[in-house]
């Protein structure tokens, strides 16, 4: 079965519903002692003074790794760590009976994480001295970055919840609606910008249709040259193009008659001098 989980989220996810839903200090991916120890997926301890009951969740997104730890008996290893181990797994991975005894198990479904088989619970006294140097060191240390992290993606609620016990209602006031309108201002410039683009399209589009009214324009006749037109026999609606056309025509016409009349008048010049020529001197005798 598919799922989306991949092993860190699923294990981070896991620790937050057990530091939201149930009263356990947790830790994750938390080596417990030197170079060489266990580092268990998820270790949690319960907030309570009588009952010392710590638990490894031991994080698999896939079968062939539950298998190969469940083979190489890793699992066993936990105990001396804590009462009980329980395997925690995308919803469909593994079945209660796929569990080796005496650990639990706990499926991510939809809808969150629930039990499906609860780990038989060992007696334990207490932890190597190594084990709670290293908690308090390193777990510190995590738990403190992980609260910055939390405060810094907190929402103006939160931050003004936080001023008010620091520095009174007042001044949480002012700040949080300091915070509030940064917020309406970003929101504003991403609208101001959405209208701008809006603007700049809808003058692309304009003037596109300012241009095309225009070569229309252009292309309509005037009253003279819808007259032109009639006299050349061009169809006064049509385009400037077949007026030009009909004009270079009747030009090409009128140039070439012209050029005709002028042979013709040089023709006629020289058949007068022609016969001129063959008319008899004074004095000569025709024959």
């Amino acid at each position: 079965m598919t799922h989306k989980w991949k092993h860190d989220e699923l294990a981070h996810d896991l620790a937050e519903h057990l530091r939201q839903n149930t009263a356990r200090i947790c830790w994750e991916d938390m080596q417990l002692g030197p170079s060489g120890t266990c580092r268990p997926d998820v270790y949690s301890i319960a907030h309570s003074y009588s009952k010392f009951c710590p638990v490894v969740y031991e994080v698999k997104v896939s079968m062939s790794d539950f298998r190969a730890d469940v083979t190489a008996g890793k699992y066993t290893k936990y105990f001396k760590y804590a009462g009980g181990v329980v395997f925690a797994v995308p919803d469909g991975l593994l079945k209660k009976t796929d569990i080796p005894d005496g650990c639990g198990l706990m499926v991510r479904k939809e809808s969150g994480w629930h039990t499906l088989k609860g780990p038989t619970m060992r007696q334990l006294d207490n932890l190597p001295r190594d084990a709670w140097m290293k908690l308090l060191m390193d777990g510190m240390t995590r738990e403190a970055e992980r609260t910055q992290i939390k405060r810094r993606h907190a929402g103006s609620y939160s931050i003004e919840s936080q001023l008010t016990k620091q520095h009174g209602e007042d001044v949480a006031r002012l700040v949080a609606r300091a915070y509030r309108a940064k917020e309406t201002l970003v929101r504003e410039i991403g609208h101001a910008e959405e209208r701008a683009k809006t603007v700049r399209q809808e003058s692309i589009e304009e003037q596109k249709r300012r241009e095309e009214n225009r070569r229309r324009e252009e292309e309509r006749l005037t009253d003279a040259q819808r007259d032109l037109a009639v006299l050349l026999g061009v169809d006064p609606n049509a385009p400037r193009y077949q007026l030009s056309l009909a004009l270079e025509r009747a030009v090409m016409r009128l140039t070439e008659n012209e050029e005709i009349s002028r042979m013709r008048r040089i023709l006629d010049g020289m058949r007068r001098e022609m016969t001129r020529g063959l008319e008899p001197l004074p004095g000569e005798k025709t024959a």
